[in-house]
């Protein structure tokens, strides 16, 4: 504790004991070094703060005048180190989060959740955005840190690639290719296959990866959010090339069957180029890893593409 701030703490004690000696034992220090404290709290003031009556020590008015202040000042100083303390320890203070809207409805909740269970003072806002307003909004710190999939503009961005992984057929279980282990350009004529249109980092590495292989675009319906086509999916209006986080796991309703050519894409933390991670940040990282792992990890074991680095 700071020595002024202590000096009138002895003082608020001294206050309520009207003691030196009992004073003295509830601080832990020598009876002579309270006394020797209290003079020199009068002589920094200024003020006459204690008056002998007898053989005994009493508040003198002005004393009694600065009381109510002092005790606000301790109680006020011990709040502001509590305060600190949590936001040392990543209890305390606000986080705001940016995701693309599949990775929020099934891996960011229950980061969210265990992550506030241990630290109810947080304020966390999340924030559900294409990926280009992910980056543009961890770019300007609007968010203090996002999840998307690349590529997407990384001036002013530090990026931290976490998830490799590959796109999938998203189809019925009943459909005639579910039986298929994998599923080529030639197996999907005739179908309606539904993905992101080029504008989306996953719909622009669909496109790449076909001009480069010499395959002209089999989308037949395009939509702006892989999340937007399972619900296609689940109506039976086609067959959805995706990322396999698209797919809830606690569902049987639609698979995924690998797709060749293996269109890789990459799910990626940003950061801001030059803006320092708080100890919140880092906190709310670690936990969101745990649940990305997980959630890898659950969609490797059905047999598709997906690994952490």
């Amino acid at each position: 504790m700071d020595p002024k701030l202590r000096n009138l703490e002895i003082f608020r004690i001294f206050a309520l004991t009207q003691n030196v000696t009992e004073t003295a034992r509830q601080v832990r220090v020598s009876q002579p070094a309270v006394s020797q404290i209290l003079r020199d709290l009068e002589h920094t003031l200024g003020l006459t703060l204690f008056k002998r009556v007898g053989r005994t020590l009493q508040l003198t008015a002005e004393a009694q005048a600065l009381l109510p202040d002092i005790n606000r000042l301790i109680g006020q100083m011990g709040a502001l180190r509590n305060k600190v303390e949590d936001l040392r320890s990543a209890r305390a203070g606000s986080l705001s989060f940016a995701s693309v809207p599949t990775m929020i409805s099934e891996v960011v909740p229950e980061a969210v959740l265990k992550f506030t269970a241990t630290r109810p003072n947080v304020r966390l806002r999340i924030a559900s955005l294409t990926a280009a307003d992910v980056g543009h909004s961890v770019r300007v710190e609007n968010a203090d840190l996002g999840l998307t999939f690349l590529p997407i503009n990384a001036n002013g961005l530090k990026l931290q690639p976490v998830v490799k992984t590959s796109m999938a057929c998203l189809m019925l279980r009943e459909h005639k290719l579910a039986s298929r282990e994998v599923i080529t350009p030639g197996l999907l004529d005739g179908e309606v296959v539904i993905a992101q249109g080029p504008a989306t980092p996953p719909g622009f590495v669909l496109r790449d990866t076909f001009a480069q292989v010499g395959i002209s675009d089999l989308v037949a319906l395009e939509v702006n959010q892989s999340g937007v086509a399972l619900p296609m999916v689940r109506k039976g209006m086609g067959v959805a090339l995706a990322h396999p986080f698209v797919l809830p796991l606690d569902q049987d309703e639609v698979i995924a069957v690998p797709f060749e050519p293996d269109v890789e894409l990459v799910l990626s933390l940003v950061f801001a180029k030059f803006a320092a991670q708080s100890q919140l940040a880092s906190a709310f990282v670690a936990e969101l890893m745990i649940q990305i792992r997980a959630h890898t990890d659950a969609l490797a074991a059905k047999g598709l593409k997906c690994f952490m680095d």
